[in-house]
Formats: structure tokens, C-alpha cells, sequence
């Protein structure tokens, strides 16, 4: 699900624990792309109502279109959806979905030193860096289909959301940092800047660390 309030609230919270639903978001550009027609079918016929009745008071009619929504035989599960019960839920799934692999063998393991990919603009120059310069490790594997992978940074503080396979980089050389900028010089040590970290992991190096 996305980042917003109405999933990330006490309340909501809660509800989800009651149902034991593993609740998370993966911060990916993939989307939802069932929900997501979902929901257009229902602005459709919002649409629809607005039209003929000179209105856009949506409270009134929402809950009508909902049921109506849920009473009507879909082409893709092959029945009404209020028809499905806890005894068909799989098989339904199974149907629908029975041309869906399953997820390969996994690409990465905990520990794994790995960069995040930047999801690229539409306007981003082609040749500019597609991966983060900052590292991450591997903390966590869930097992999903696809596969998700939970990332904390090299000071141990997680990273929100989980990410897919693709959208990760691991690196050869995990203990190789670049340096940004040198601050100050105290002898035969530097201050430095490292490059694609904040200020907050600004750190005395000896000189001949740096090539």
C-alpha cells in the first residue's frame, strides 16, 4: 500500500493486527495495478451519477455503487465478488493467477552490501548515475512474490519500506568509500565529507587512506 495517513494510523493500525494482515509498503514505482482499476471503474460510474444528476455529493451514492459493484459477475474471477467465501478464496486465486511464476530463488541474503537504485525521471539525464552512492545491508528477506528486501544504512538505521530485487545493486566493494570533500587537516589526519552521506557521518580518516 502507499504512504499515506489513512494507512498509517493507530486505528488502521490496530485493525490490521486483528486480522493479522501483514501490513507494509514497499516505496516502489510498481503500482497496484488491480486496486488501481478498481478504482476507476468506481470514478467511472461516480462520473456517471454526476452527470445525470447535476451533483457531485458522492456520500450519498458511494455505498450504492459499492454493492452494486460487488453484485454483478466479473469477468476475471468468473462470478459476483460477494459470492466469494473463506472455502473458494483459493481456488479463485489459483485461477486468476495460475499464469503467475512463482518467485525465482533469491537474489541477495541478509548481509549483503547492496545500492539503491534511483528511480529515474522521465527528464533525468541518461547518463547520470542510476544508483545511490550511500550503502545499505540487507536485514531482512521477506518472502514474497516477488521477493522484498528490508535495508538499514551502514549506522544501522532501518530504512522504511521494502524493495523488490531490481531496484537493488550489490557491490563489490563494500569497504571502498568515496570522499567528497576534505574539511580540515590535522597533521597526518583529515576531516572528510563522504560522498551521497550527510554531515552527520563526517569522520576523521588517517591521509594515507585516501588513494
Amino acid at each position: 500500500m502507499d504512504q499515506g495517513t489513512e494507512f498509517y494510523n493507530v486505528h488502521f493500525k490496530n485493525l490490521m493486527k486483528k486480522y493479522k494482515v501483514n501490513h507494509y509498503s514497499t516505496y516502489s514505482t510498481k503500482k497496484a495495478a488491480i486496486v488501481e482499476r478498481v478504482i476507476r471503474t468506481l470514478k467511472e460510474r461516480l462520473y456517471k451519477y454526476f452527470s445525470l444528476n447535476g451533483s457531485y455529493r458522492w456520500i450519498d451514492i458511494l455505498s450504492d455503487i459499492v454493492k452494486d459493484y460487488n453484485n454483478r459477475w466479473h469477468r476475471t474471477i468468473r462470478m459476483k465478488p460477494c459470492d466469494i467465501t473463506k472455502s473458494n478464496e483459493k481456488k479463485i486465486l489459483n485461477s486468476v493467477y495460475k499464469h503467475i511464476k512463482l518467485a525465482t530463488p533469491r537474489r541477495y541474503k541478509v548481509g549483503d552490501i547492496v545500492r539503491i537504485s534511483k528511480n529515474k525521471h522521465v527528464f533525468k539525464k541518461g547518463y547520470t548515475p542510476n544508483w545511490t552512492t550511500e550503502l545499505f545491508k540487507i536485514v531482512k528477506v521477506r518472502i514474497t512474490n516477488p521477493t522484498t528486501y528490508l535495508l538499514e544504512d551502514m549506522q544501522g538505521t532501518p530504512i522504511s519500506g521494502g524493495f523488490y530485487e531490481e531496484e537493488l545493486q550489490k557491490t563489490k566493494n563494500a569497504d571502498v568509500y568515496l570522499v567528497e570533500k576534505v574539511l580540515r587537516r590535522r597533521g597526518k589526519k583529515v576531516y572528510v565529507k563522504w560522498l551521497g552521506l550527510d554531515s552527520s557521518n563526517n569522520s576523521w580518516i588517517d591521509s594515507d587512506n585516501i588513494l
